[in-house]
């Protein structure tokens, strides 16, 4: 019993915190630092998928044209899925002949956006972007420099969460805090086995990695650029590269997304699972592994933690009532400040909900998947920035 308990502390612990620091560390020492060889002209094209983004779609489109893209030629291809309001109409409201748009007879999903617009993309490279997501200046510069390597196959971009000053409450706060780990664990892979997958908010890939189609019940943006390391291709993270995105505060709807993540996340993992053979794609398949595999376990080892803390503590005591204590106090603060508003003033309640909402979010989805439900088509929570 006690060594079933160590086995999953130390998997839970490394998975959390352990891979990080770990990587980070082996960045560091071992790291690739090879300055990129001068800019190649590339021909580009954005990609947008919006369904019902009128209220946001001008205003990315903005970002885009207002790009300094150096020697690179850049275009934009929106495609509306099926949009009810007036978001073809915004599209093409700022009269530039660099914009093209068109709408789908009905509202299929984003994957299948995706495949309709990437029909009508001949480019050198793809770029992969939210209508939702602003982007900072010069970040498709930085994000196309790295093309000028042979054997980059795509670039991960940045994810800088954005609210309105005094809003946003402990979710946003803490979903900051995730992502300034993340892009510390993007930048220490990247050197090392290359990044594991992107981010929807922004990403690049070369067209001929590109499938034809993407599959609707997978997450489209893991199964696009993990397509780079499949072809053997490294797949790069870009810090400069900076796209601002709100997060939403409402508890419900970030749940459910996160629960549809993981359930489109897991399945695109179990289709893609080759990957993750370290004899035919060396350091970056243990990278995949721990980072995406080990990580979903993690929602399953925490409840089975729980029950090993409560049979080591009644039969040892000592550490394990210390251990089984701990985890009393994240989960019952988790469900106090959710039910009682009081309470989520205390000090490191925030991070307490994030840490279980987050983790019953990843378990929820991965029974989801494995159930054989699939998420395709819905509304998104998260809306335009306010500025």
């Amino acid at each position: 019993m006690t060594l079933l308990f160590w086995v999953c502390a130390g998997l839970i612990g490394f998975s959390l915190a352990g891979y990080g620091l770990l990587w980070c560390l082996l960045a560091a020492v071992f790291g690739r630092r090879a300055p990129l060889p001068p800019e190649q002209p590339l021909r580009a094209t954005v990609l947008i998928a919006a369904r019902n983004e009128e209220a946001a779609i001008r205003a990315k489109l903005e970002t885009v044209l207002a790009q300094d893209c150096g020697p690179h030629r850049l275009d934009v291809l929106v495609v509306s899925d099926g949009s009810e309001d007036a978001t073809l109409e915004q599209s093409l409201s700022l009269g530039s002949p660099r914009i093209r748009a068109f709408q789908t007879p009905e509202h299929g999903g984003k994957a299948q956006a995706l495949t309709a617009g990437l029909a009508r993309i001949d480019a050198d490279v793809v770029v992969f972007s939210d209508a939702n997501s602003m982007l900072s200046p010069g970040a498709l510069r930085h994000l196309l420099a790295p093309f000028a390597r042979p054997d980059t196959g795509g670039v991960c971009g940045r994810l800088r969460p954005k609210h309105r000053k005094g809003r946003g409450g402990w979710l946003a706060r803490a979903e900051r805090l995730f992502w300034v780990y993340d892009s510390a664990l993007k930048a220490a892979e990247s050197r090392l086995g290359g990044a594991v997958s992107a981010q929807g908010t922004l990403y690049a890939m070369r067209r001929k990695l590109v499938p034809e189609r993407v599959p609707g019940d997978v997450a489209d943006d893991f199964f696009i650029s993990v397509q780079a390391p499949a072809q053997h291709r490294r797949l790069v993270f870009e810090p400069r590269a900076v796209a601002q995105e709100a997060v939403t505060s409402r508890t419900g709807e970030e749940f459910m997304r996160r629960v549809r993540s993981t359930e489109r996340g897991w399945r695109g993992l179990m289709r893609m699972r080759r990957l993750m053979n370290p004899g035919k794609y060396g350091l970056y398949a243990l990278q995949l592994l721990l980072h995406k595999g080990l990580r979903r376990i993690v929602a399953f080892l925490l409840p089975l933690l729980l029950v090993l803390s409560l049979a080591a503590a009644t039969a040892h005591g000592g550490i394990y009532t210390a251990v089984l204590l701990m985890q009393m106090v994240i989960y019952g603060v988790a469900a106090g400040s959710l039910l009682w508003p009081l309470l989520a003033r205390l000090p490191g309640s925030g991070l307490c909900r994030f840490f279980v909402l987050g983790h019953a979010a990843m378990g929820f989805g991965i029974l989801r998947a494995m159930a054989g439900v699939h998420s395709v088509r819905w509304a998104p929570a998260r809306r335009v920035a306010d500025e």
